[in-house]
């Protein structure tokens, strides 16, 4: 037996050495492939559940786009709807406010002619009518001796009552433009 630096590895612990290479070797494999195989089953699963998920967005989206036609279409008939009738609405009106115009610019000829009908009238009648008679101002019983100045031009009158007579306040109901008096 030899103590020193030895070159090679003794043949049995070379074999066992190699064995447990191999089997370790062969573990990695087998766990790499079932890594891969996991990750493969995963990433098909994945794309699987992408695929149906774009598919059913797509199908979604194809709906929501189909009812939102559908929707914008009916709203638009009703607009449509609305907006002919507005137009008839608009056309009656037109025609009654043009009949109601027409009625009234008839009807304010008619008046103004009856007015001038009437005012002929009046005018005729008024140059009929015998001139009105001036105004015969009596002087009652009491009021003797009294006397009226007339102002400058006839324009106002005064009264100087007789003696023993003066202005009093006319009791109510006595009517207006009266002048009362009171003996003293």
């Amino acid at each position: 037996m030899t103590t020193g630096p030895q070159k090679q590895l003794s043949p049995r612990i070379r074999q066992n050495m190699e064995q447990m290479l191999e089997a370790q070797l062969d573990s990695l494999q087998s766990q790499l492939k079932s890594s891969n195989d996991v990750l493969r089953q995963t990433a098909q699963s994945a794309v699987r559940t992408i695929s149906d998920d774009l598919e059913c967005l797509h199908d979604l989206s194809r709906k929501s786009t189909r009812d939102l036609k559908d929707e914008v279409a009916q709203r638009r008939a009703e607009i449509e709807s609305l907006m002919q009738e507005l137009e008839q609405q608009r056309l009656r009106h037109g025609q009654i406010v043009t009949r109601r115009a027409v009625a009234l610019i008839l009807s304010g000829i008619a008046l103004a002619g009856l007015m001038a009908a009437f005012s002929a009238f009046l005018g005729a009648k008024v140059a009929t009518l015998p001139p009105p008679e001036p105004q015969i101002q009596l002087i009652p019983e009491q009021l003797t001796g009294s006397r009226t100045i007339r102002g400058v031009g006839g324009l106002g009158q005064v009264i100087l009552l007789p003696p023993g007579l003066s202005p009093a306040s006319c009791p109510i109901g006595a009517g207006t433009n009266r002048t009362c008096l009171t003996m003293e």
